[in-house]
Formats: C-alpha cells, structure tokens, sequence
C-alpha cells in the first residue's frame, strides 16, 4: 500500500472523529418588557445613575416630579395632531400663510402647557429639597451636561470620521443623480 493510499484511508476513518459538535440552539428572545416595567425601570435607572450625589428622599422628590404633569402620550398626540394640520397646510396647492400660522401656534401651545406643568412641577420638588440636595441636584446635573456633551463630540468624531473630515463619504459610492423633472430640458 501506498502512503499516500494510507493518509487517505486515515483522513477518512478519523473524519467523524474530527468533525465538529453542531452549535447549541439559539436562546429564545426575552419578552420585550411592558409599559409598566419600562416605567419600573426608569425609575430605577434613574436612582441608581441620575442624581448619585443626592439623598434618597431628595431623589424621590425630583422622580416624583419629572413623572408628574400632563398625560404625556395625551400632550404628544395633541402635537402630532397639530404637526399634521401644518403639513396639511404645505402641502396643499394653495399655501394658506394664515393657516400654517394656526397649526404652528396650536403645536407650540400644547407644547408649552406640557412644559409649564412639568416646571410647576420641578419648582415644586425645589422647594422640598434640603439645601445641600439642591447643591447636590446643580452638581450633578452639571456632571450629566459634560458627560452628555462628551458622548455627542464623540459621535460627531465617529460620524466625521466615516465621512471624511471634508464631508466626503469615504469608501461609499456617490448617490445616483437624482430623476429628471418633468418639464426639465433634456
């Protein structure tokens, strides 16, 4: 017998030696968590991370009061409703100035009442706050603005970095030339 008949043979009877063992089946996804244990985790989130440097009782009274106010989905659909009239409006054939107008004075009016009760309601919770809560509160909320803003200079960095520092698209094709109009020469 020859040796390479020989490594043949081998290779063939240690095939199912060496194969490998299939992969486990995937885990099955989790249930997406419910409104309420969003909202549950929120407040959760919200203790641990927003406010460390502020007492217990302090961070509960400024929880209760950015969870307060006006029924929040009620306010959005009021907006949603009042940016649909203005797009109504534009995108009519006759553009209506007056009711553009209307729809975006609506859409800023729910707006602001949405905002006013949450104020009323932050100035509220000021009020009970210990003095060293309230010095607490301005610190860390200082902290949440720097590291905010670090985050978005480090996302302005990564976007920039894909597109190239002079707005090109690095190794991305250019988009198509766009349709001709009707109506354009040819």
């Amino acid at each position: 017998m020859s040796p390479r008949l020989i490594a043949v043979a081998a290779l063939l009877l240690a095939g199912p030696a060496l194969a490998q063992m299939p992969p486990p089946p995937p885990a099955a996804p989790a249930a997406p968590p419910m409104a309420g244990d969003m909202r549950a985790m929120h407040g959760r989130m919200m203790g641990q991370r927003m406010f460390p440097s502020m007492s217990e009782a302090g961070r509960a009274a400024i929880r209760e009061a950015m969870m307060a106010g006006d029924d929040r989905r009620a306010a959005r659909q009021k907006v949603d409703a009042a940016r649909e009239k203005l797009l109504a409006a534009l995108a009519a054939d006759r553009l209506d100035v007056a009711a553009v107008k209307r729809a975006m004075d609506e859409e800023r009016a729910v707006a602001e009442t949405s905002r006013n009760a949450k104020q009323a309601a932050m100035l509220a919770a000021f009020q009970k706050l210990s003095v060293e809560d309230r010095k607490a509160f301005a610190a860390d909320s200082r902290a949440m603005k720097d590291r905010m803003g670090k985050r978005m200079a480090e996302w302005r960095d990564r976007w920039q970095g894909r597109r190239g520092r002079d707005g090109a698209r690095g190794d991305m094709p250019a988009p198509p030339p766009a349709p001709p109009r009707p109506g354009d020469a040819e």
